[in-house]
């Protein structure tokens, strides 16, 4: 329970403190698979996700990305992980950080202010969320 709190914390920190950019390290990152992102969302996040590379893993560098939306009806089995905003869906995104593939999970949502609002959580190895 700790440390998905103080992962948790280690995302909130970066969202509210910025992270660098997403190519951070140079080289373009290839894009796989279906997301219902926008392309700024998906700068948005991978922002965050950089940051939080950096932070958690001492790597700041993403080569690759593969989303997948996950079933309309899908809940996390941990409810530190869901989610109870109005339209609300879940995404797997699986980053290349530093050659090593670590799965996300992406909370997305209308935001009332406009565009969306999200939610990003590493998944910890052997678990599924």
């Amino acid at each position: 329970m700790l440390r998905r709190t103080s992962l948790t914390l280690a995302l909130l920190l970066v969202a509210v403190l910025g992270g660098p950019a997403a190519a951070q390290g140079g080289g373009d990152i290839k894009i796989a698979g279906q997301s219902r992102a926008t392309p700024q969302l998906k700068r948005d996040i991978l922002a965050v996700i950089t940051g939080y590379g950096q932070a958690r893993h001492s790597c700041a560098r993403v080569s690759a990305l593969e989303t997948a939306p996950l079933p309309k009806d899908y809940q996390p089995k941990s409810m530190m992980l869901r989610v109870t905003a109005a339209e609300h869906f879940y995404e797997r995104w699986t980053v290349d950080l530093c050659g090593t593939k670590r799965p996300f999970l992406v909370a997305m949502w209308p935001s009332p202010k406009g565009g969306a609002d999200y939610k990003v959580m590493e998944i910890p190895p052997g678990t599924e969320p």
